[in-house]
């Protein structure tokens, strides 16, 4: 019944957003669990309410066109609680060519969320902690290393991103497969979102949002977890 009622809500923030002439800016994430025999063992869509600091004021910075300046409560915490902070440059999820004369940010393959095969340090990630979300987390709790050993899972090449339209929403998808070849059963209780991105004309990995996923979700040795990351923003015409 809670479902149904936040539902409701944001159909509400939707039409209130289109009448203000507003973005409506919306995430979900999505879990599929299959056996050796590709069997669907679990399935569950929900929104993701658990973007954290640094997604905001990377938006911010990118939007107000400001630096991701610490004196203005603007920086970036990496993946390594490394506060990243300078007064001149914007923070960006992807990385730059670098120099002054090109300002371009790349997107590809080995940056933003693009992540290739057994690279575990960004795109979408898994864990197995199990502490409370918090809005200025900055690493997952306990982060599944990429593998085929005990209690690692492999870490696929992450999906290019899925681009399209609905009525005036647009909705980009992302996608990685993670392989469980340790031997044995792994419960993974949290996933999330970490960007290779530039800070300070450097690159920086940091995490864009952690989401807890209750009671966990059991991955069968030889079995698949396919994770899903979708954001939605519904333009006002």
């Amino acid at each position: 019944m809670t479902e149904l009622f936040l539902e409701t809500d944001y159909d509400e923030l939707r039409r209130l957003a289109k009448k203000l002439h507003i973005l409506v800016p919306e995430a979900f994430w999505e879990f599929e669990v299959r056996d050796k025999r590709n069997h669907l063992t679990f399935h569950s869509k929900q929104r993701s309410h658990s973007w954290v600091r640094n997604a905001y004021n990377l938006m911010v910075c990118q939007a107000a066109v400001v630096p991701g300046d610490s004196a203005v409560g603007l920086a970036i915490v990496d993946t390594g609680g490394s506060t990243r902070s300078d007064a001149t440059t914007q923070p960006a999820s992807g990385l730059s060519s670098g120099g002054t004369s090109n300002a371009s940010i790349y997107v590809n393959l080995g940056s933003g969320l693009y992540a290739a095969a057994g690279i575990d340090t960004f795109g979408i990630v898994v864990g197995t902690g199990n502490n409370p979300e918090s809005f200025d987390s900055y690493v997952l709790g306990a982060k599944i290393a990429s593998g085929n050993l005990a209690g690692q899972l492999s870490y696929s090449l992450t999906d290019a991103p899925v681009v399209s339209t609905i009525g005036t929403a647009k909705i980009v998808s992302w996608v990685r497969y993670f392989n469980n070849n340790s031997g044995s059963e792994i419960i993974v209780n949290e996933a999330g979102v970490y960007t290779k991105g530039t800070y300070d004309n450097s690159s920086a990995t940091y995490l864009m949002c952690r989401d807890l996923l209750a009671g966990g979700v059991s991955v069968p040795n030889t079995g698949q977890l396919k994770v899903t990351y979708t954001l939605q923003l519904t333009y006002p015409a």
